[in-house]
């Protein structure tokens, strides 16, 4: 009877351990949000990511769920497809885990998706760029 006691203590233990560990983990899951309207002016802000480390902006014309072929992050599944995938840009997150990207997109984008690649390999959300 004592064993059974143990291992539901361990288990109650266990439960209790993942549910402080989900927080810290959900902490650097990296957001973005994207603000203006296309053709013209946008802003992209990546948050929540891992402080100081590399951010890739990435735009593509259509979603999916490709694997990176070759680099440092090989397999990581993106949330793009592989039509017009090109990088757009890269910046250095601050000690906070935020960045933004500004710049004009031409009627050629509108429509097209934005994705973030963090320098861990840990991707963001994709948004549409309308």
């Amino acid at each position: 009877m004592r064993t059974i006691r143990v291992n539901r203590l361990a288990l109650v233990g266990l439960g209790v351990l993942a549910l402080f560990a989900a927080p810290a983990m959900a902490q650097f899951e990296p957001v973005l949000t994207l603000d203006g309207s296309c053709p013209g002016m946008l802003r992209a802000e990546v948050s929540r990511g891992r402080p100081n480390i590399g951010a890739i902006l990435l735009f593509a014309s259509e979603t999916g769920s490709i694997a990176i072929p070759h680099h440092s992050c090989f397999g990581t599944r993106l949330g793009l497809g592989w039509r017009n995938l090109r990088e757009v840009a890269v910046k250095r997150l601050d000690n906070t885990g935020f960045a933004f990207f500004e710049g004009t997109a031409g009627s050629r984008a509108c429509g097209g998706y934005l994705q973030i690649i963090l320098s861990t390999c840990e991707t963001s959300n994709v948004v549409e760029i309308e």
